[in-house]
């Protein structure tokens, strides 16, 4: 036979309305009690209606993730996986479920985004990117639905969560500059990209604290989510000058100019950005900890579900520290 809540609330010891407020994840319930009633669940293998509940909670218990218009990166690029990991550990944590919107273009990322928020499916969002313009994001603003950037936003009172990107460019680059490399190009992706800006920000302070001159020919993008084959290009144009070092903004850039290199016979020190150690032959890398920013996003963003909720509106900028790791 089915369990029931009645059956839960027996076996913790507690009343049949205790064990509703936690399915509902109420604050008014103390976390003891809290992980009493959910032994219970589990010994019972109770599992909740999360349709009903919805109705009496308003809360769905679901969050949306947005991903890049170009979801193929979702699966090659390990910063996405890493962070994802993080954000299902925290929403796990709390009962949450994830819901993912992508599309193979902007009208059907739009229109996943428009059912998410209008028919009340999630209780709200993530974007694991960040544009200086993007119109699934001012949908979000304009119906005043909870929401977050787990990168750089462009509006001041939008939430996020981020890495200090310029700082962490200007500090990789001077760990060549203090190596006596003078000759240091910047290889990025998408330079529509808020992340790759920064980062692009990072690399040319850094050269102008030092007195290094910005050479122009040195910085290559490449146009959408710059994969390893776009990066072999750009890393070809790149070698017709001298270069002591190359500063890229992610490894799968980095992985692109290494096979180029590799196949010519040429050793160039690299540094890039990843969230675990990469399986590359590089100089050293920045740690992002992509793990930590989907944790804190997740976290951030119940905050706001549950300000939402007492009609407050608070601007949340949560920075997760990075450091550099050197390979060699």
């Amino acid at each position: 036979m089915r369990a029931t809540i009645k059956d839960v609330a027996k076996l913790a010891g507690v009343s049949p309305s205790t064990v509703t407020r936690v399915i509902q994840n109420s604050s008014s319930i103390s976390q003891k009690t809290k992980d009493k009633v959910r032994q219970a669940m589990e010994e019972l293998k109770y599992h909740p209606n999360l349709n009903a509940r919805s109705l009496v909670s308003s809360y769905t218990q679901v969050i949306g993730l947005v991903l890049p218009e170009d979801s193929d990166i979702f699966y090659q690029n390990p910063f996405f996986p890493q962070a994802l990991r993080g954000i299902s550990q925290a929403a796990a944590d709390h009962n949450y479920a994830i819901q993912i919107s992508t599309g193979k273009d902007e009208k059907q990322r739009m229109e996943a985004i428009y059912q998410m928020v209008y028919g009340k499916r999630v209780d709200g969002l993530i974007f694991l990117y960040s544009m200086p313009s993007d119109p699934l994001v001012d949908l979000a603003i304009e119906r005043e639905f909870p929401f977050l950037i787990l990168g750089k936003a462009a509006s001041p009172f939008v939430s996020l969560v981020d890495n200090d990107n310029i700082r962490a460019a200007y500090e990789a680059t001077t760990y060549f500059i203090d190596k006596g490399y003078e000759h240091i190009a910047f290889m990025a992706g998408n330079k529509e990209l808020v992340v790759s800006q920064d980062r692009y920000e990072g690399y040319k302070q850094a050269l102008k604290a030092h007195q290094l001159p910005l050479d122009e020919s040195m910085v290559k993008f490449s146009p959408g989510f710059l994969l390893e084959d776009s990066s072999y290009k750009v890393m070809k144009k790149l070698t017709k000058q001298p270069i002591d070092a190359i500063v890229t903004t992610d490894a799968m850039v980095a992985e692109g100019a290494l096979s180029y290199l590799k196949e010519q016979g040429l050793r160039i020190p690299i540094i890039t950005f990843d969230s675990v150690k990469p399986k590359i032959d590089i100089e050293a890398y920045v740690d992002i900890n992509a793990l930590e920013l989907g944790r804190e996003s997740f976290r951030t963003l119940l905050q706001i579900i549950s300000d939402d909720k007492d009609g407050k509106q608070v601007c949340y900028r949560h920075v997760i520290p990075h450091k550099i790791t050197k390979l060699k």
